[in-house]
């Protein structure tokens, strides 16, 4: 009976879920540094655990990892080896997987399968980038970035969608059962992620550079991102043949990841805040040379003054304003290295 039920519990995820194209989404989980977190194998009850994960990368065809990935309620079962027990851990909240500073990342990313075209690399000559994948938004800071070269052997476009409370990996129809793709509630960006050279792995040793602010998930603007039939390619970024019209699809916005994002204008007390902002305009000035970007008394930035490094711009001011915990208006255009408005390229805000 166990082995019957065994059997059908590796079937049904295919049953149940459409086979995934070759690059469509895949579940990462992935942590820098060994990590040790507590929870529970069984979940029938008894006390939790320690759960060791160590260093490196796991990752899942997204509709496999759906199923049963929450064996009780508020508990996400983390990737494991088959030689490690179950984990479900606490997903969501200031000390949840998910929502925390656990060390260990998870993500929905669809990896192109080739390497970044000539022409997207000149625009990552030397620009914004992190240590490693990314960290989830929510928990960057701006003395975290650095200036790096990207190398075409060691990147790949990835499209990459972050954890929400109310869409993926968050239980769907079924309660013990995750939404098997990101929806409207996930927000997403665009990055180049070091990979491998000879094997296209994963490489968390290497650069990553972010290629654009956030969006929602399905978002009609990178439609193609979110089109199982079309392969993640450099005409994400450098334009291509328009998708059918039915393919394009009006949504929502994202909601907010835990921590909220913020949303009130700064004020009097971001100006408190002085170590924060004095970071930022150490950044500020090693990128541009100068530091006269931020209006302290309106609280805007002006976008012209980062002419040709707009990624820089939109990457820093997000971490300030997460730091700060309010929102920085952006003054006038920011141009691309070609005369055009990042804005047109990038849907900057």
């Amino acid at each position: 009976m166990r082995m019957a039920l065994a059997l059908a519990a590796a079937l049904l995820p295919l049953a149940a879920h459409a086979a995934p194209a070759e690059d469509w989404f895949r579940a990462y989980q992935y942590a820098a540094r060994p990590q040790t977190l507590r929870g529970c194998s069984d979940c029938a009850g008894e006390h939790d655990d320690v759960c060791e994960v160590p260093a490196g990368v796991l990752a899942q065809p997204i509709g496999e990892y759906a199923w049963a990935r929450w064996p009780a309620p508020g508990r996400l079962k983390l990737l494991r080896s088959k030689a490690d027990p179950d984990c479900a851990v606490p997903a969501f909240g200031p000390k949840g997987l998910l929502g925390g500073r656990s060390g260990v990342e998870i993500a929905a990313i669809r990896l192109a399968r080739a390497a970044p075209s000539q022409a997207l690399l000149e625009r990552f000559g030397e620009a914004a980038a992190t240590h490693g994948w990314p960290v989830a938004p929510w928990q960057r800071k701006p003395d975290q970035m650095i200036r790096a070269h990207a190398q075409r052997s060691a990147e790949r476009l990835a499209v990459v969608c972050w954890p929400s409370e109310q869409g993926w990996p968050a239980p769907g129809t079924s309660a013990s059962e995750a939404q098997s793709d990101p929806g409207a509630a996930n927000s997403c960006e665009l990055w180049l992620l070091p990979v491998k050279p000879q094997t296209g792995d994963p490489d968390l040793a290497g650069v990553s550079f972010p290629a654009t602010t956030a969006f929602s998930a399905g978002d009609s603007r990178w439609a193609k991102a979110f089109d199982p039939k079309v392969p993640v390619d450099d005409s994400l970024l450098l334009g291509g043949s328009p998708l059918p019209a039915q393919v394009v699809r009006p949504t929502e916005p994202a909601l907010p990841a835990p921590p909220p994002a913020a949303v009130a204008r700064c004020g009097e007390a971001a100006r408190k805040k002085a170590s924060t902002l004095e970071r930022f305009e150490q950044w500020e000035a090693q990128v541009l040379g100068t530091a006269h970007s931020l209006d302290r008394r309106e609280w805007t930035l002006n976008a012209a003054a980062w002419s040709g490094h707009c990624q820089e711009m939109d990457v820093l001011r997000a971490a300030l304003e997460q730091q700060l915990g309010c929102t920085i208006a952006r003054r006038g255009p920011c141009l691309l290295a070609n005369g055009q408005p990042a804005d047109a390229v990038a849907g900057a805000r």
